[in-house]
């Protein structure tokens, strides 16, 4: 009998889950978000606005219209102009010289809104020392560019960085295009032999690939050079029957990312894992008065063809 009791209890616990329930708790007001992903090395720089809205809320994001916005770089206001409407994001560009050390600050005011503010410091860019490239084949059987990367660290502060690997690819022959009229495509970089990538801050036995934007900080090399060990899935360069040649070059990038920055891409990153047992983590924001973030990144550069 009490077996049959204790079924019963089971089956309207699970039953239960199907149930809808409405949400009876006060809504927050709506907020207005500001994200603005700033390369340095940029002349012109895209300012993202949009509305955030409560999850349960019936009530629609609406686009931020006729903002009085206001762009400075060290306390002096810089122009500002409407850009874009994409979805239900209004988009602005300011144009400005940036340099290491310059403070930029955001201002955005609505009446609905309210103000919303952020800054961030530009950092300063990377220094890569050298590019070295190795072939080897994957358990796959496809090709790999092992691509060793060394980046020579400031000393006396905390520095934060980003990989990104580009390449492109040209068939030679009498009216081919030019390298410089090939775009360059993104490859996956592949970090799992990289030390630097295999410790998670936050993150009890990870199991899935949470390195989505490829950031590291420089805690095991503060102030010294470090050789990252990453690599890329490639094919080496061939000359067919015809004696047409493929010739192939990769571009590393590593990127200085602001600190503010990096907080955010890490905190994305680790609200990405699929562990449902993971305590909830909260995305980083720089924007006082809403979300969003501020963020800045100084970028280096080598391109290499390969052989």
């Amino acid at each position: 009998m009490k077996a049959f009791r204790y079924s019963i209890a089971l089956l309207c616990l699970f039953s239960s889950c199907n149930d809808d329930v409405d949400f009876k708790g006060k809504e927050p007001a709506s907020k207005m978000v500001v994200n603005a992903v700033i390369n340095s090395q940029s002349d012109t720089n895209l300012i993202k606005l949009s509305e955030s809205t409560f999850i349960y809320s019936d009530v629609k994001p609406k686009l931020i219209e006729n903002p009085n916005m206001e762009v400075k770089i060290n306390d002096r206001p810089v122009t500002t102009s409407f850009d874009h409407v994409k979805r239900m994001n209004s988009y602005y560009n300011f144009t400005a010289s940036l340099h290491p050390g310059d403070k930029v600050e955001v201002s955005v005011h609505t009446a609905e809104h309210g103000t919303v503010y952020g800054a961030d410091i530009v950092p300063q860019a990377p220094v890569i020392a050298s590019v070295h490239y190795e072939w080897f084949t994957g358990q796959d059987n496809y090709s790999r560019l092992r691509t060793l990367v060394t980046v020579k660290d400031k000393p006396n502060e905390k520095n934060y960085y980003r990989i990104l690997i580009k390449g492109k690819s040209i068939l030679e022959y009498e009216g081919a295009p030019t390298f410089d009229e090939v775009d360059w495509q993104f490859l996956d970089v592949h970090v799992d032999q990289e030390i630097l990538f295999n410790h998670i801050d936050g993150i009890a036995g990870n199991d899935t690939d949470t390195h989505t934007y490829r950031i590291f900080s420089d805690d095991l090399f503060q102030g010294k050079e470090y050789t990252l060990n990453v690599y890329v899935r490639q094919d080496k360069p061939w000359e067919d029957s015809w004696g047409m040649v493929i010739r192939r070059l990769i571009k590393v990038e590593i990127h200085a990312l602001s600190e503010s920055l990096y907080l955010y891409l890490r905190s994305l990153e680790i609200a990405s894992n699929e562990d449902i047992f993971q305590e909830p983590v909260k995305v980083y924001t720089n924007i006082e008065g809403g979300y969003g973030v501020l963020g800045i990144y100084n970028a280096n550069e080598k391109i290499i063809e390969l052989k």
